[in-house]
């Protein structure tokens, strides 16, 4: 909405500003593998590499794409790559950029984000700028080195909102409750985590619609609302499935309506019911224990409908 858009100018303008020297041991630690695309780059490029030749170069090169641990994530990456090269000479200025084109300094929106969790302001997290296939899509991927990781791309999407909703899952996830450990999450989980994500960032950068807040494709927000008794019941009877595969149903796949992202169309609205109808705050979701999400969702199912 433009009568909004000084609001957010502000806001940006807190979460751009450092307030002062960078500390020591930031919140946030940056990684930046533009540098290693550039160099797979230049290196595809310069030798006019067919498509297979492209892949090779991209897996030994660079390496790192928005995609799940599996074999149905390499070859998603692999499809990501050959719709994206025609792209690049287009953005490679921004991609150059690196992690100084993601205008936002990322300590600012961890603050941001603990402030509106009200938990987690003790996580360290590992910040990984990547070059995407266009899609846009930040992730979050676990611990290492005692850091929690997230990765946003640098070439496509918006970094605000991606670096917050992405924080959300940091400090959910290393501070505010216990998960089980590894991508083997379930539905469930998938549903509250997401729908938690966009919950902080509708607060954090208000606005906007919701298209902006679901950050999906045109027309997807119009296509779920058109189904959502189905995606609702649908989803409720898997979201005590655990492991990659349901897990991709409901994100990469077609759910239980032939709709990809469900389990984020769930999230949107089932949390959106704890905050709005059942009186919970963020706070309250981002501590509920994760094995008590069925029951959570089911309540919330109930005043949704």
């Amino acid at each position: 909405c433009v009568r909004s858009r000084p609001l957010r100018l502000a806001l940006l303008a807190g979460l751009l500003s450092s307030g002062g020297a960078p500390p020591q041991d930031p919140a946030v630690q940056i990684e930046d593998l533009t540098p290693q695309f550039l160099r797979f780059y230049d290196s595809a490029a310069s030798q006019h590499a067919d498509p297979q030749r492209r892949w090779d170069l991209w897996r030994r090169l660079y390496g790192f794409a928005a995609v799940p641990p599996t074999p149905y994530g390499d070859s998603l990456a692999r499809r990501l790559l050959d719709s994206a090269w025609d792209r690049y000479p287009a953005a490679l200025s921004t991609i150059a950029r690196g992690a100084a084109g993601l205008g936002i300094f990322p300590d600012s929106a961890f603050r941001r984000v603990a402030g509106l969790l009200g938990c987690g302001d003790t996580v360290k997290v590992r910040l990984t700028v990547f070059v995407g296939g266009f899609e846009g899509n930040a992730f979050a991927y676990g611990h290492q080195n005692g850091r929690y990781g997230i990765a946003v791309p640098v070439e496509a999407g918006d970094p605000a909102r991606s670096i917050i909703h992405e924080l959300t899952h940091a400090l959910h996830r290393g501070g505010c409750a216990t998960f089980p450990s590894g991508y083997g999450q379930s539905v469930a989980e998938l549903v509250v985590t997401e729908g938690l994500a966009m919950q902080v960032v509708r607060r954090a950068l208000p606005g906007h619609d919701a298209d902006y807040y679901t950050a999906a494709a045109p027309g997807w927000l119009a296509d779920a609302r058109a189904r959502r008794r189905a995606i609702l019941e649908g989803i409720r009877q898997h979201w005590t499935e655990h492991g990659p595969a349901a897990v991709q149903r409901f994100t990469f796949g077609a759910g239980t309506t032939g709709l990809h992202r469900e389990g984020y169309y769930a999230g949107w609205e089932l949390v959106g019911a704890m905050l709005d109808r059942l009186g919970m705050s963020l706070h309250d979701v981002a501590t509920t224990d994760p094995a008590q999400y069925p029951a959570l969702l089911a309540k919330a199912m109930r005043v949704a409908e």
